[in-house]
């Protein structure tokens, strides 16, 4: 069995099979937590990633029914049925187990190319040893005190070990290599880490390696070809230049060894001579995942991992399985980083600085020395009387002399009557910053001799200032700002410090920091078309990563992290996540500004990223007031809903979610329904005290859904007096010959079933009270093209509102529905589907959208706001005698 702990620690047991995991775990001196040996505590809970066993006995409070289905177990009371991969939510060292160490000596040393070594080693314990293929070891380096990260790219059953090694200048372990290291040298490991390796399945396989990331992968596919699997896969392997270009002949021989494996390769060096010049992503599509059956496994620096998963996020096609391994360097001080595979370029090497060795070469500084900060001059030079003998004799000093340090005046010397006396010191502030200036500490508290022995013990402090943030080397460091929401000074301050980061790396940026800055500029362009965000989430996250890039070219981690901190993602996220307006030069920013890296040129730069910072501020700035102007409804009728509790399903986003903030401001008590999270983020924000607002998260399309929505209402606020069901919506568009069985029954189940269990669950409660009224939400789409399994679904909601309106007015119950036309709305956070990929489906949606604006009257889409105030009349009072109507909301589209 192998153990995977939260620090990437593995440790391999074996269990006999009347013996619990737990108890063979304790006999190997590997301590899982519990608090009970049978299963009644539940602290051991794990995940089994593969394997059979006997789950045992044990509580369901212990280890529910679906935590089950998902795979959790109870190790204290589970026992296995084959070789078991447990994930033990805990560290190796709560645990109180450690990574192994093995000794052995190299067996081999192969210069592959250029610019990479295979190391092949043998060790005495080699059956002590047991790994999981595309797990990794640490390698102490022979001669020093530094280890090395580096995966196997041999199969758990070889006997020999081997490693990919990316040769790096300066770097310790390519030192080693490249000066020092012979055949038969010791070595020794720790190991293995990760969780990164092959999960035991059938489905087919896309492996994805950048550089000497192809070393786990190599190790995944021995292990096929040694089990003489059958399993489908394709490679695709990625470097920076034909330097770095290693073990064509080993993946061939692997591919006629494996009948289901493809595979292929790429350099994103222009100059390449191989066939493929560009990236991965060019080398893989949707076919590659096999309609969502297949499995990726992905090894490679940071850069790379996050482009791919952004373009495997938007081929429309969701994998079985994700799994992903980002490595980079060891932070070093050698004069460049160790290992680094590409594309990924290394972290720079820190830039140096002229120190004066000597007193007479601190004088050629002509007292300059030790007068700045951040570059900042906060002591000009002056002039100071001197001390020490022979110096003149000080006259008294005056009231402004007292007032001034080190020759600079400090201070203002007051008068009696604007100081205040303090009765008591006890009622004193302890001044916690009162040592540091703009946030770094000038001057560390000491313990300083008192010039006179005091009368007596001073008092001890009413308290203790919190422990000041420290980083690792010592420095505390920090920034403040006005909110974003107050002024510009955090864009401001955001475009020093890249103009900071520009005087530090232009000019002295490699080849492969070049390729690695390009791919990231690279990766924000799908997500803007002209002046509009096509997905606005995906590009903050790769503009983050463009951004942040630059910094950890400086190698000074505290520019990084000093960038970070002025929350410029958080509020991009934030603010951006809905809005559709981006200033069209934004993206082509990012290529310009590498160019401009490529060619030297300063001035170029500075422009850019000046110019840069001035469109991102514009950009966010108009996402923010439309973010504002988007919570405020257009229209509004004071207090109409106050005192009544109101359900809203679907609140989430679009109409629902406008529903939502209408009724809130009209002072309505919420329930809101979706099945997505963020509607948590609705209720918080628009609650407050006398008109609450309740998040319930729930799968409105099964009647355990709708129940739990009825009954979160019903337990809080004891009635429910109004219920908007608002689930539903065009999931695909094609002509109904098109539509495959399952496409047809997700959209009835996305747009009948809600609203008919929502009816269901909440009218026993109306009928009992006597009163109450139902808001269903329809739509004109029951005469449209290209969404029949649509309209038949809301066909069946205007179906539900008519008959249930005969039966429920009898008890005072009112129902009716709106059915809304075509409404401008945000992009979706929770997509219903995928977008229309190809040419042929993006027609067949037009089609809709053409048809939606030709049977408009008005010509145009509705808005948000005008569906909002047809469901809030007929919700209110005003309403109160129409029941059994549905009030087509479409711009004089009668549907």
């Amino acid at each position: 069995m192998a153990l995977a702990f939260e620090d990437g620690v593995t440790r391999f047991i074996t269990c006999r099979e009347d013996q619990t995991v737990a108890d063979a775990s304790y006999r190997a001196r590997i301590n899982i937590p519990l608090d009970c040996r049978d299963g009644a505590c539940g602290t051991c809970k794990s995940l089994c990633e593969s394997g059979d066993f006997d789950g045992g006995t044990y509580l369901d409070d212990a280890l529910s029914p679906d935590e089950a289905a998902e795979g959790y177990v109870l190790p204290c009371s589970m026992k296995p049925r084959s070789d078991l991969v447990l994930q033990i939510p805990t560290t190796s060292a709560v645990a109180k187990t450690s990574a192994a160490t093995h000794r052995g000596r190299v067996t081999g040393l192969d210069r592959l190319s250029s610019t990479t070594v295979g190391l092949t080693v043998e060790i005495a314990d080699r059956a002590a040893l047991a790994f999981l293929p595309g797990q990794y070891v640490n390698i102490a380096v022979p001669g020093t005190e530094e280890s090395r990260s580096y995966s196997f790219s041999s199969a758990p059953g070889d006997e020999a070990l081997t490693f990919l090694v990316k040769l790096t200048p300066g770097g310790v372990m390519s030192t080693w290599l490249e000066e020092r290291a012979a055949v038969g040298d010791e070595i020794t490991f720790t190991g293995p880490h990760g969780s990164f390796f092959l999960r035991d399945s059938d489905a087919p396989l896309l492996l994805l390696a950048g550089g000497t990331g192809l070393a786990p992968v190599l190790s995944i596919l021995r292990t096929l070809a040694a089990a003489g699997s059958t399993r489908r896969a394709h490679l695709v392997y990625g470097v920076t230049t034909d330097d770095d270009v290693v073990e064509l002949d080993t993946i061939g021989r692997l591919a006629d060894s494996l009948d289901g494996l493809t595979w292929d390769h790429c350099v994103a060096d222009p100059a390449t001579t191989a066939r493929n010049q560009g990236y991965v992503t060019g080398l893989y599509g949707p076919e590659h995942l096999h309609g969502g059956d297949g499995t990726v496994y992905l090894c490679g620096p940071p850069a790379m991992v996050e482009a791919v998963r952004t373009h495997v996020s938007g081929l429309g096609v969701t994998p079985s399985g994700f799994y992903y391994e980002k490595f980079a360097l060891a932070a070093v001080l050698a004069p460049a980083a160790e290992e680094v595979a590409e594309p990924e370029p290394a972290v720079a090497e820190p830039l140096p600085v002229p120190v004066a060795r000597t007193a007479p070469g601190l004088l050629t500084l002509g007292g300059r020395e030790g007068r700045a900060a951040a570059g900042q001059v906060l002591l000009p030079p002056a002039e100071l009387t001197p001390v020490g003998a022979g110096a003149p004799r000080r006259s008294p000093e005056s009231a402004a002399d007292l007032w001034r340090c080190a020759g600079q005046a400090v201070g203002q010397p007051s008068g009696p009557g604007d100081v205040r006396p303090v009765a008591d010191a006890d009622d004193l502030l302890p001044a916690d910053a009162a040592r540091a200036v703009a946030g770094q500490e000038l001057l560390p508290e000491a313990a300083l001799a008192p010039l006179t022995p005091p009368p007596a013990a001073p008092p001890e402090p009413a308290g203790t200032p919190e422990a000041a943030r420290i980083t690792a080397d010592g420095y505390e460091i920090g920034e403040d700002h006005p909110s974003v929401h107050q002024s510009d000074a955090v864009f401001d301050a955001r475009q020093a410090l890249e103009l900071g980061a520009l005087e530090l790396t232009i000019g002295r940026l490699t080849h492969q920091q070049l390729v690695g800055y390009r791919l990231l500029a690279e990766a924000t362009v799908p997500y803007v078309e002209g002046d509009r965000f096509v997905d606005a989430p995906a590009y903050t996250e790769t503009n983050a990563a463009f951004h942040d890039y630059l910094f950890t070219l400086t190698g000074n981690e505290h520019l990084l992290r000093a960038y970070q901190a002025l929350g410029v993602r958080g509020h991009m996220e934030e603010s951006l996540r809905t809005a559709t307006w981006v200033h069209p030069r934004c993206a082509q920013d990012h290529l310009d500004i590498v160019t401009a890296f490529r060619d030297g040129d300063r001035e170029r730069a500075r422009v850019l990223i000046t110019e840069h910072a001035a469109r991102s501020k514009e950009t966010t700035r108009r996402a923010m007031r439309e973010l504002a102007d988007g919570r405020r409804p257009r229209f509004v009728t004071p207090g109409r809903f106050a005192g009544q509790v109101v359900v809203v399903t679907g609140a989430g986003q679009g109409i629902g979610e406008r529903t939502a903030r209408r009724i809130s401001a009209e002072g309505g008590t919420l329930v809101l329904a979706d099945r997505a999270e963020l509607v948590r983020d609705l209720a918080e924000e628009l609650g407050s005290p006398g008109a609450e607002a309740v998040a319930v998260v729930a799968d409105l399309q099964t009647w355990e859904g709708a129940s739990a929505v009825v009954d979160t209402a019903l337990a809080r606020f004891g009635r429910i007096d109004v219920a908007v069901h608002t689930v539903g919506g065009t999931i695909w568009a094609k002509p109904f010959e098109h539509y495959p069985p399952d496409q047809i029954r997700a959209e009835i189940d996305r747009s009948l079933w809600p609203t008919l269990w929502c009816c269901r669950a909440v009218v026993p409660h109306m009928v009992e009270r006597g009163r109450g009224t139902i808001v269903n939400v329809s739509s004109v789409a029951t005469r449209g093209l290209n969404r029949v399994p649509y309209a038949a679904a809301k066909g069946g909601v205007n179906a539900i509102t008519n008959a249930l309106a005969l039966e429920m007015g009898p008890h005072g119950v009112r129902v009716v529905a709106t059915a809304p036309g075509g409404t401008d709305a945000p992009p979706r956070r929770t997509p219903r589907g995928a977008a229309p990929q190809t040419e042929q489906e993006q027609e067949w949606y037009r089609t809709i959208v053409d048809q939606t604006v030709d049977s408009s009257l008005m010509k145009r889409y509705g808005t948000l706001d005008e569906q909002a105030a047809a469901i809030t009349f007929l919700a209110s009072e005003e309403a109160s005698y129409i029941t059994g109507t549905v009030l087509p909301v479409a711009g004089g589209d009668l549907g």
